[in-house]
């Protein structure tokens, strides 16, 4: 080992890619299904801010995510 290299330095920084896609979540207003355009970044899957239900037009910022398809 080099050392003029410092540990913290040898490792290597992961970032996680923030991916866009739709998929259907639940809109807690109507309480009915509706596809929204959902962000995700590393584990955590949000709605992404400033959609509208289509069936009563209320924000989808607090809606349930209900399936997050990714490949293994």
């Amino acid at each position: 080992m080099d050392p003029r290299i410092r540990p913290n330095e040898m490792k290597a920084q992961r970032v996680p890619a923030t991916v866009e896609f739709s998929t259907p979540v639940h809109c807690p207003m109507c309480t009915h299904n509706v596809q929204a355009t959902v962000v995700a970044h590393g584990r955590t899957q949000k709605v992404k801010p400033g959609q509208k239900c289509p069936r009563c037009a209320s924000t989808l910022d607090a809606a349930y995510v209900l399936r997050y398809d990714r490949a293994a």
